[in-house]
């Protein structure tokens, strides 16, 4: 029913493998809908070679849109992060929701036969949704929402979907899709999911990185827009694990500090489905990972909803927006993980002397209270630079109504003495700004603030105050 896959060939591609036997991966496709999810009930236990019958059986409604959701290596349809988001969409919208359970081809029993089985998923669910279609269901209705291998999974049912019936599903959103096997590492790599497998696909990295054996996820852009919160790699929060990283992922043996980066893509998905948060917006930055880290590309103003795609909306709303391409934005360490995402500019006058040490601004008004730490090089902080920095406060309906906010500049040493001592080098500040993306926008314009030691420390701070006023 599902047909032959192409055998791997151990010279062109050593790690890939053929799925496994259906029987063995035993694919469930549970169906939640409001009529079974409220009530407490079960979900409905769908077939996809049986013509549709289990459809009909369960009362499928195929006017309605239909969401899919596939978890990842080592997951399961019935993880409680799975069931957090069924039930977060069904309150948001009345459709019908599909949960993938594939966890005995996921478990492997090694990272490469479960990424094999990954062509086989895709093939069951595209014969599903093909009897879906046939149902009265719309293909441009269809949106499905894979984590790790899972996004691959979505991108092999969207080809097997175009295949049977001609017709390409609407939406596909992958949550920092796996890295390993899927890169065109080898001349026959498994294909990614790309942007030829929907309509309309967008991406979130959030553990990418530059060479295949030190991130999960794929670090090069995929999707129509591809989004990459804090850089897409290295999420606040997360102990950062990446020598064994490659060992790990082929062997199977994983662990929570290995995998939070990986996992934070799924986290910010869930969030951005609740009604009462935040927007996760994001932003265009022309030279890419490095310029986003030292804070250069933030915009003026970061407009959503209009016709030139200035900004997008991370996660659930990506689609409103017309944002297209590599998007960039800062999230918190904990969730709530939206914020109020905010730029810091500070500029040391040009009589500081050069020390090595860490520069940060603390700012103290509460509905904007953030910490910023401006990123040098080999910490060196000298002055005549405009250094500048991303932070985020928590989330307010509007700072509008904010004259004027407090700071503290803080220099911390790293530098010493022949003695031993630190040396507290003349640190002299010109200018501070701090602004939004709404466009407001705080400045300290007074020239001459020279910074203090506080005693006993290798510290020096000042406290300055910021007006919304211009200079």
């Amino acid at each position: 029913m599902v047909g032959c896959f192409e055998g791997p060939r151990l010279r062109a591609s050593p790690l890939k493998r053929q799925p496994q036997p259906p029987e063995v991966v035993d694919t469930k496709f549970f169906l939640f809908t409001r009529n079974n999810s409220r009530a407490g009930l079960q979900p409905d236990l769908l077939a996809y070679d049986d013509e549709g019958q289990s459809l009909l059986n369960a009362k499928f409604e195929p006017k309605k849109p239909i969401k899919v959701i596939i978890h990842g290596f080592k997951g399961s349809g019935k993880d409680r992060g799975a069931l957090d988001i069924t039930h977060a969409l069904l309150n948001l919208e009345d459709v019908n929701v599909v949960v993938v359970n594939w966890e005995k081809g996921a478990a492997g029993p090694s990272y490469a036969v479960a990424a094999g089985n990954t062509q086989l998923i895709g093939r069951q669910l595209g014969l599903l949704l093909q009897n879906m279609i046939m149902l009265g269901a719309s293909a441009e209705n269809i949106h499905i929402i894979g984590f790790s291998l899972g996004a691959h999974i979505a991108g092999f049912t969207g080809r097997a979907l175009l295949t049977l019936k001609g017709e390409k599903v609407g939406r596909i959103t992958g949550l920092d899709p796996a890295s390993p096997l899927f890169r065109q590492v080898f001349a026959r790599s498994l294909e990614s999911l790309n942007t030829d497998d929907a309509h309309f696909v967008d991406v979130i990295h959030t553990d990418g990185a530059a060479t295949w054996s030190e991130g999960f996820g794929l670090l090069k852009p995929i999707g129509h827009v591809d989004y990459f919160p804090n850089g897409g790699q290295n999420q606040p929060g997360c102990v950062q694990v990446r020598q064994p990283l490659l060992v790990s992922t082929l062997e199977g043996t994983t662990n929570s500090s290995v995998v939070c980066n990986h996992v934070r893509a799924w986290q910010l998905f869930k969030e951005s489905l609740n009604p009462a948060g935040c927007t996760f917006r994001a932003w265009h930055c022309p030279y890419g990972h490095e310029s986003f880290l030292e804070g250069s590309c933030f915009p003026q103003k970061c407009i959503t909803d209009n016709e030139t795609g200035d900004c997008g909306m991370m996660g659930f709303p990506a689609e409103k927006s017309k944002a297209r391409g590599a998007l960039y934005l800062v999230t918190k360490d904990s969730s709530p993980f939206c914020g109020n995402q905010l730029q810091a500019k500070i500029y040391l006058s040009e009589k500081s002397e050069t020390a090595r040490g860490y520069l940060q601004l603390t700012v103290l008004e509460p509905k904007v209270y953030s910490s910023f730490q401006f990123p040098t090089k080999f910490q060196e902080i000298r002055g005549g630079i405009m250094y500048s920095s991303l932070s985020l406060a928590n989330h307010t309906e509007d700072s509008s109504e904010i004259p004027e906010v407090e700071a503290e500049v803080s220099y911390y040493t790293l530098t010493q003495l022949p003695n031993g001592a630190p040396f507290h080098p003349l640190t002299i500040v010109d200018f501070v700004s701090v602004a939004d993306l709404n466009g407001r926008i705080w400045r300290y314009c007074r020239k001459n603030a020279q910074l203090q030691q506080i005693r006993g420390t290798n510290v020096q701070n000042a406290i300055i105050h910021l007006k919304s006023k211009g200079c």
